[in-house]
């Protein structure tokens, strides 16, 4: 890895941690659309900068199935449709949809979920 590579992948695994506790605080507070866009954002930053620690550009893609499984042995496992779900919720979760409102649709299991994810990835 190259003094740049490192200095990058340092940038993003302090942002997934700092995300990461943003998500926090909106469980406390019960704002699950954003726990869900929070855990989204935190797992992707986490993934590219491990990608970018094994010498591998990550992909200019939001979908954290495709980064996880590119990342060579992970220090942790998460599921795969665990990481769908999310990927899948990132836009309801910021813009809703005719019969979706982000702020009211998401349950106490959904964020209970991200949570898990995120103890589950060491953040």
């Amino acid at each position: 890895m190259t003094p740049s590579q490192k200095t990058r992948a340092d940038y993003l695994h302090r942002s997934a941690i700092r995300v990461a506790l943003e998500a926090k605080e909106n469980a406390v507070k019960k704002e699950f659309d954003r726990v869900i866009r929070k855990t989204h954002e935190a797992l992707e930053l986490l993934f590219k900068g491990l990608l970018i620690e094994q010498g591998i550009e990550p992909a200019k893609t939001h979908d954290l199935s495709q980064l996880y499984q590119r990342i060579a042995n992970p220090k942790f496992q998460l599921q795969e449709d665990d990481l769908t779900f999310l990927t899948e919720q990132r836009i309801p979760a910021f813009y809703g949809a005719p019969d979706f409102v982000p702020d009211e649709d998401y349950s106490d299991e959904d964020c209970s979920r991200c949570l898990s994810l995120l103890a589950a990835a060491g953040l």
